[in-house]
C-alpha cells in the first residue's frame, strides 16, 4: 500500500509541476518595486549599515571591557560626545581620558569587571542614526559576577569618512543594584 501511495504522490508532483510551468509566470518584482530601480540598493544599503552600527556597540564593548581606551576613543567621531555620570566629554582625546581615569582602579576581563551591553533597536536614517539600549555593569567578587549598576544609552551616529561612528552617547543610570 505504501507504494502505490508513493508512486502515486510522485506522479500527481509531476503533473502539477509540468502544469505549473504551463501557465504565465508572475513578475519577479511589483511593478511598483520596478519602477524603483535603487530602492533593492537601498534596502541592501540600510541592513548593512544597521549590521556596521551592531558592529560598532560591540567594539565599544569589547574595548571598554579591556580597557583599551585608544581603539575606544576612535569609536567616537572627531566632535562626538560621551556623557553619563561622570560627566560630558568632547572628542576621541577628551574621551580617551576621561575613561583612562574614571576605570583606572578596575582591573579588567572575566575576574574584575565587565559590561553586559543588551536591546539595541536601531533607526538609520542615511548618514545619520540612533539608537536605544541597555547596560549592566557587573563586578566579579571570587567567582560570583555581581550586577552593580544598570542604565540605559541614547545614541546618534554619524558617517564619518565612510565609517560609522558614534555621534554621541549618553549614559544614564537606571538602578543601582546592592552588592551582597
Amino acid at each position: 500500500m505504501k507504494r502505490v501511495t508513493g508512486t502515486v504522490l510522485f506522479g500527481a508532483g509531476l503533473v502539477v509541476g509540468a502544469a505549473l510551468t504551463l501557465l504565465p509566470r508572475a513578475p519577479l518584482m511589483a511593478k511598483s518595486e520596478a519602477a524603483q530601480p535603487s530602492s533593492l540598493a537601498a534596502r541592501v544599503q540600510e541592513l548593512e549599515d544597521h549590521i556596521a552600527i551592531e558592529r560598532l556597540l560591540m567594539q565599544y564593548g569589547v574595548a571598554l571591557d579591556s580597557r583599551d581606551f585608544a581603539t575606544y576613543s576612535q569609536l567616537f567621531a572627531r566632535e562626538g560626545t560621551w556623557s553619563g555620570s561622570i560627566g560630558t566629554f568632547k572628542g576621541p582625546a577628551a574621551i580617551k581620558e576621561a575613561m583612562e581615569k574614571a576605570f583606572k582602579s578596575d582591573k579588567p576581563g572575566p575576574n574584575g569587571t565587565f559590561h553586559l551591553l543588551t536591546n539595541p533597536i536601531i533607526q538609520v536614517h542615511g548618514d545619520h542614526a540612533t539608537a536605544l539600549s541597555k547596560w549592566t555593569f557587573c563586578r566579579t567578587a571570587g567567582a560570583t559576577p555581581a550586577l552593580v549598576l544598570a542604565g540605559n544609552y541614547e545614541d546618534t551616529f554619524v558617517r564619518e569618512d565612510g565609517v560609522w561612528k558614534f555621534s554621541s552617547r549618553n549614559a544614564t543610570q537606571t538602578t543601582t543594584v546592592a552588592a551582597k
